[in-house]
């Protein structure tokens, strides 16, 4: 998980305020909304676990569920709000649909939330793919169980990326070592930032 830079969209403004929308189904094309997330914002990662993904396989994630804002608990933040919205993987097991079937609302105390904050000062990254958190920083704890970034399938895909960076990091800045490898940025940055002080 990295901090996303968002900015909302002359679009997305200009869709608020002409329809007037009273739910989030109120709206009628969310692909557009999706497509600027993901090529602008978030570099076609999901926001929560850094894999590779495409409009076909990703959907809108309100980070602070909707039934909690529709109950007032989170004001000013409303359905619309920008910073609270982000494009996500839909896997079951982790990532957004995964929080949303375990978050309490007491739980965002403790998050990591993209919007405001980089994991890098909560998130150490092992070359076997895992995600290791001492269990007295909380925030990074919470934010790898209630996202479930240690799930086995993200595990294998980080440590497949991982061999990539220890095989290709002299050969490659790391800015060209994000794109060609495309996903798992916070996890490259940390991983070829380590290779380099050796």
């Amino acid at each position: 998980m990295r901090k996303i830079n968002k900015k909302e969209p002359d679009f997305y403004k200009e869709l608020i305020k002409s329809n007037k929308p009273e739910k989030w189904n109120d709206i009628q094309n969310k692909t557009d909304i999706r497509i600027y997330m993901l090529s602008e914002e978030q570099n076609f990662q999901c926001a929560y676990t850094e894999q590779r993904i495409e409009l076909e396989t990703s959907h809108t994630d309100h980070y602070i569920k909707q039934s909690f804002i529709l109950q007032g608990l989170f004001r000013p933040i409303t359905i619309f709000s920008w910073e609270n919205l982000f494009t996500s993987c839909n896997n079951e097991f982790y990532g957004a649909k995964y929080k949303d079937k375990h978050i309490k609302t007491s739980d965002y105390e403790l998050l990591i939330n993209p919007s405001y904050e980089n994991s890098d000062n909560h998130f150490i990254y092992s070359w076997f793919g895992e995600i290791i958190i001492d269990e007295s920083n909380t925030k990074g704890y919470n934010t790898v169980k209630l996202f479930n970034l240690n799930d086995s399938v993200l595990v294998e895909q980080r440590m497949v990326v991982a061999f990539q960076v220890k095989t290709m990091h002299n050969q490659f800045s790391l800015v060209e070592l994000i794109t060609i490898i495309g996903k798992f940025e916070s996890m490259i940055c940390y991983l070829y930032n380590q290779l380099k002080d050796i």
